[in-house]
């Protein structure tokens, strides 16, 4: 039989609370695993949560607060200061904001006074020692000492109204406590007076003592709690700069330009921010949404001041510019090591399950053309995801598609756009870069002499310009013999200062001085001594662009 659904005994269970029945027993033996701020929100749940740990005469309810003080606030050991409870001296540590103006995010607390308040309550609470004779109006009948048993800050000297006559950072007193001493003095007699104001000024010792031992703890905790919150800032900056350096495009490649992205005012914002909260995935993906138009709109506006000024330029620096973006795109695509071989290990294994697959499919005549254009696009799909190994940067400036790029309207002023580099220009310079790896040129040639004869740094080659001229004179003059660095430096710097350097043209090699080059040491031979002269050394060109821009 089916129990009949009854909403009256529903609304009496959801109208008692349950956590009210709770044994007194049990209620204690909770909270001492519980921290302040847990407690102070506990206390707010109910009436009866409230009486139990914020009453004033129960030694449970102290035991309760203290347990919890000394177990979860390492820097708040020190007893409560005399008169104060447990709850207050809690409060008085973990919550923030003024106790005064209510004003937000407040937190020093002035142990002379056992206030927390902003700079403006403290200045309307308080006095200058040599503003008390004025304000009590008594300048001859009050000697110095009479606040001897007073507690007291020291003023921060920066501002005006907590600075001495004398430019010195002036004691302040708590107004209401100056005025009650006075009252407490001036009812007493001569004799009377004498033993109170020796009386107060051990008592003053004594409070000052403790006020001092109380700041420097507090100052620890501010301090500890400070670098604790600067590297929760710090983690949340490289967990934004990681996400962002690990979002990939549609190639498998860094989507942004960190270069760009540091000129978005939502990236520094965010690399700005105060918060100490960690960067969780929902975080993420509202800083992205804000981040990706802006990127966007950025760079399609540096895209085009540059498109503007690259207009002007020569055509030979234009082609060596599109050559520089070539390699800048490759170093900025290049994977570390392991994740290269992890990749290549993984291309490996997907073209024999393609091919298993073919031969699968190969074998159900029914089925094989109409699996045809799968193939092709699967194809398609796995020669963009491609990688540029380290090892293949050599081979680059030796590509023919590299020597002469495909310009947009064969016009090399015109800037590529990242499809296509990465799409089809980058792919092909990487077929070109193994084809010259796995098929050596002759060693007679300039490419087979460097890449593969060693014969790089021996002088064995010369400047066809030079053989030229002479044959031109009729001259029988013996060529003068370079390195490959050395030769390449001659075509810009001497007689022929040649804008962009052709080496199958301009350079000649003589592989059959190199047996007897092998034991020759050359005087005065020049190498690379920067970056940009080993780049120039390698074969590239693009160390020329600052000179010819000059």
């Amino acid at each position: 039989m089916e129990t009949e659904f009854s909403y009256q005994s529903l609304n009496s269970v959801q109208g008692r609370c349950l956590a009210t029945q709770i044994p007194p027993e049990i209620f204690i033996n909770i909270c001492q695993d519980l921290p302040p701020t847990d407690l102070l929100s506990l206390a707010r749940v109910c009436k009866k949560f409230y009486s139990y740990l914020c009453s004033t005469n129960s030694t449970t309810t102290q035991e309760i607060w203290k347990n919890s003080r000394l177990t979860f606030l390492p820097f708040v050991q020190m007893p409560p200061p005399e008169g104060m409870m447990e709850l207050q001296y809690v409060k008085l540590v973990t919550e923030r904001g003024c106790q005064f103006c209510k004003k937000p995010r407040i937190r020093k607390v002035y142990w002379a006074f056992l206030v927390r308040c902003c700079r403006k309550c403290l200045e309307d609470r308080t006095i200058r020692l040599d503003q008390i004779r004025h304000h009590l109006q008594s300048p001859n009948l009050i000697p110095d000492d009479f606040l001897s048993g007073l507690t007291f800050t020291t003023g921060f000297y920066k501002s005006g109204w907590d600075r001495s006559p004398k430019h010195r950072p002036a004691n302040l007193y708590w107004i209401q406590n100056v005025n009650d001493t006075y009252a407490e003095y001036i009812k007493l007699d001569v004799n009377g007076r004498r033993e109170w104001i020796k009386r107060k000024r051990e008592e003053g010792k004594i409070k000052m003592e403790e006020v001092v031992k109380r700041e420097i703890e507090h100052e620890n905790e501010y301090w500890t709690k400070t670098m604790e919150n600067s590297k929760k800032r710090d983690d949340r900056a490289s967990m934004i700069d990681y996400l962002i350096r690990k979002e990939k495009n549609e190639y498998g490649f860094p989507r942004f330009k960190m270069s760009i992205v540091e000129q978005c005012s939502t990236y520094n914002k965010a690399m700005m921010s105060t918060s100490t909260s960690p960067f969780t995935e929902r975080a993420w993906i509202g800083f992205r949404n804000k981040l990706i138009p802006e990127y966007t709109q950025l760079f399609s506006s540096l895209r085009m001041q540059r498109q503007e000024t690259e207009r002007h330029l020569s055509p030979d620096v234009a082609i060596q510019t599109r050559q520089m973006d070539i390699v800048k795109t490759i170093f900025e695509l290049l994977r570390p090591e392991g994740e290269q071989r992890q990749f290549s290990n993984t291309v490996t294994n997907t073209t024999v399950n393609q091919q298993q697959q073919q031969q699968q499919q190969q074998n159900t005549s029914s089925d094989s053309d109409n699996n045809e254009p799968s193939e092709n696009g699967n194809q398609i799909k796995n020669n963009n995801n491609f990688v540029f190994e380290n090892f293949l940067i050599k081979y680059l400036p030796w590509c023919p598609t590299f020597r002469n790029p495909p310009f947009v309207n064969k016009d090399p002023r015109i800037l590529w756009d990242d499809d296509f580099l990465m799409s089809v220009l980058i792919p092909q310079l990487r077929e070109e870069a193994l084809y010259l790896k796995n098929y050596p040129a002759p060693i007679d040639t300039v490419c087979g002499a460097f890449l593969h004869g060693g014969l790089n740094n021996k002088r064995v080659f010369g400047c066809k310009l030079c053989i030229n001229n002479n044959n031109n004179n009729n001259t029988q003059d013996i060529p003068q013999l370079y390195s490959f660095f050395e030769v390449r430096l001659h075509l810009t710097k001497d007689e022929h200062k040649v804008r962009m350097i052709n080496d199958d043209s301009m350079i000649e090699v003589y592989p059959s001085l190199s047996k007897s080059a092998d034991n020759t040491s050359y005087s005065g031979q020049l190498f690379p001594r920067n970056k940009p002269e080993v780049f120039f050394a390698a074969g590239f060109n693009c160390n020329l662009i600052c000179n010819l821009l000059n």
